[in-house]
């Protein structure tokens, strides 16, 4: 079965879809929940489809390495659902060394009203000093994600606003940064994705939707 694909940012994204439930979540996955419109910007949708909730992701179709990974986001990403989770991300499919190289930029109050609702993850999430969470609340609806990779370290921000530049003066614009340094994974088949799903599948209140005006990838020089 040939997989759906979509020109995006100047890359090539696969479509994740399937008749079963998967991974993350788990959950089911529909091919017509992500899509591109006329301004080229990426819509994940959750939707109902009959009985079953069905969420949406897109994988890149190659690897970039080291780099500095920008996701410009439309929408509120700080006020959805208590189920539902955004994962910005680097998942390494082909080996399980490093925890697959899984970095994650994710937006989710994990089914907790009180809880933050952003967070910066190198996995195994589970040790000490490998996530960094706090609360985000955003002024408008546009920011910007990014985290820079290197052999080194893990550098995270994100913004009120798009830009590919460091606004100036930076303070004005900083919604939170941090910096890993510890046990930091080499690049090898990782790939970026995408995703829009539900915590252990649980329901949402109502359908959701995100948008992603733009991708960016500076390699490391």
């Amino acid at each position: 079965m040939t997989k759906k694909t979509l020109q995006w940012s100047g890359y090539e994204w696969i479509v994740k879809s399937g008749a079963r439930k998967t991974g993350p979540g788990p959950n089911y996955f529909a091919a017509e929940n992500a899509w591109v419109d006329r301004d080229g910007r990426l819509h994940l949708r959750i939707t109902k489809h009959k009985n079953t909730w069905r969420c949406a992701e897109v994988t890149l179709s190659e690897t970039l390495g080291y780099g500095t990974y920008r996701f410009w986001l439309e929408g509120r990403p700080d006020s959805m659902d208590l189920n539902g989770v955004l994962g910005l991300f680097t998942y390494d499919g082909s080996s399980p060394e490093y925890h697959h190289r899984e970095i994650d930029i994710e937006f989710a109050r994990w089914g907790n009203p009180g809880g933050h609702n952003a967070q910066y993850v190198v996995q195994p999430y589970s040790i000490p000093g490998h996530l960094h969470s706090f609360p985000m609340k955003l002024n408008g609806n546009c920011s910007t994600h990014t985290f820079k990779w290197t052999p080194r370290s893990i550098r995270f921000m994100s913004l009120h606003g798009h830009y590919t530049d460091l606004p100036s003066p930076l303070e004005w614009f900083k919604i939170q940064d941090w910096e890993f340094t510890g046990d930091i994974p080499d690049s090898r088949e990782e790939k970026v994705g995408i995703n829009l799903w539900l915590m252990d599948g649980k329901a949402p209140a109502d359908g959701m939707e995100i948008v992603v005006d733009r991708f960016e990838f500076e390699p490391l020089t």
